[in-house]
């Protein structure tokens, strides 16, 4: 039998080394395959960002399958690539997973020929794995969000008991306080059969005062109850707003010239206002009472002028001023502003029930404050229609809050 001829084995060798080379790109690309297949799969676990699957997805198919360009384009309006001036070829597949349609992958030109069914079996492939890792961060970011809302959630009931629980101690030592003075007077007239007359009128104006301390606090809680239950009776009449506003300021005179302070009211404008006065009454005795309680030097002023259809009303004092940080906060319910130098009596529910009240009028109320310096409380009201307007209710209505 005769030896192959030495062309015949070079022949041979040369179509081996071809098959080698084949078989070696071939191997290269499966590798490449797969390994781009688990890079995406570990997007997922990565919770890449839309942006950066679809980015990992357009290089890496490109060059896998040696095209110039790529282009994506998500439901959403998420839009990546561009798409060459002159299209040669193209392989489009679209973006899926169990939940459905997310959009589509297209590759453009690419450069040794025309796409293939393996190429577009291989893209296919690759745009499930990007449905799936879409789907994920969509799931993992939900989630997030559903933990920071949770965390805040948490944080507010934090603070909101913690303030529940400053209130009750807050109260049961405002009550402790007046029951105290009170029990204590009755005890000293009680027990002094010979006590001259003048000081038991002077210790029965004390036990007078105290008793109405703890009306303020009690009416107080009850209001607050009201409000929380969303149960809040309102009788809206027509009323000139400045007449109770003078009521409040007679009222409070005598407290404000014991700690040696002016109290005046400014009416620049007259105004009358669809309202319930005995609850105006209470905003204004509570806005009042507080500049009168947290100023020591100076005095308080009232003023109220017109602006458009509402009646303003501002009540400005020379007091200690709330701290910035403070202000947002000063009309939630329980909170109280506890200052440096003031530390005053309180429950921290007056505030609250002003707001409550003056959002039943459909009005608003706003303050502007420097520490130090006093603080202004501007309440601004709608007027009454005119005669023969629109109708005014008189009877009770109920706050819906």
């Amino acid at each position: 039998m005769s030896q192959p001829s030495l062309a015949a084995f070079e022949e041979r060798l040369s179509a081996s080394k071809v098959e080698i080379e084949a078989l070696t790109q071939e191997t290269l690309n499966l590798y490449r395959q797969v390994n781009l297949l688990y890079r995406i799969g570990e997007s997922m676990n990565a919770c890449l960002s839309p942006e950066e699957v679809g980015q990992l997805v357009l290089r890496e198919s490109c060059k896998i399958l040696r095209a110039t360009s790529g282009r994506i384009e998500l439901d959403d309006g998420v839009t990546l690539g561009v798409r060459p001036g002159v299209v040669e070829s193209e392989l489009q597949v679209p973006i899926e997973n169990a939940h459905g349609h997310l959009g589509s992958v297209t590759i453009f030109n690419k450069r040794n020929g025309f796409f293939t069914a393996a190429d577009e079996k291989l893209i296919r492939a690759i745009a499930r794995q990007a449905g799936i890792a879409l789907e994920n961060n969509r799931l993992i970011h939900g989630l997030i969000a559903k933990n920071r809302e949770l965390e805040q959630l948490n944080e507010e009931l934090k603070a909101v008991d913690q303030m529940k629980s400053d209130f009750v101690s807050n109260v049961s030592h405002e009550l402790r306080t007046p029951l105290a003075s009170i029990k204590g007077f009755a005890a000293t007239i009680l027990a002094d059969d010979e006590m001259p007359q003048e000081i038991q009128r002077e210790f029965v104006g004390i036990i007078n005062d105290e008793s109405d301390k703890l009306c303020v606090i009690i009416n107080d809680i009850l209001d607050i109850s009201k409000m929380m239950s969303g149960y809040m009776k309102f009788d809206m009449r027509p009323v000139a707003l400045e007449a109770a506003v003078y009521d409040v300021v007679k009222l409070l005179t005598m407290l404000a010239e014991r700690k040696g302070l002016t109290l005046k009211f400014d009416l620049v404008d007259s105004a009358t206002v669809v309202m319930d006065s005995s609850r105006i009454a209470q905003v204004l005795k509570n806005l009042v009472g507080n500049a009168i309680k947290f100023t020591d030097t100076g005095g308080v002023r009232l003023v109220q002028w017109l602006d458009g259809d509402f009646a303003c009303l501002a009540v400005e004092d020379t007091g200690a001023g709330i701290p910035e940080d403070h202000v947002p906060f000063i009309f939630e319910k329980f909170y109280r502003v506890e200052n440096v130098v003031h530390t005053k009596e309180g429950t921290g529910l007056g505030l609250a029930l002003v707001r409550t009240i003056v959002d039943h009028h459909h009005g608003s109320i706003e303050v502007r404050s420097r520490l130090g310096e006093g603080s202004t409380f501007t309440v601004r009201l709608p007027l009454a229609p005119p005669p023969g307007g629109a109708e005014v209710p008189h009877a009770e209505t109920h706050s819906d809050r």
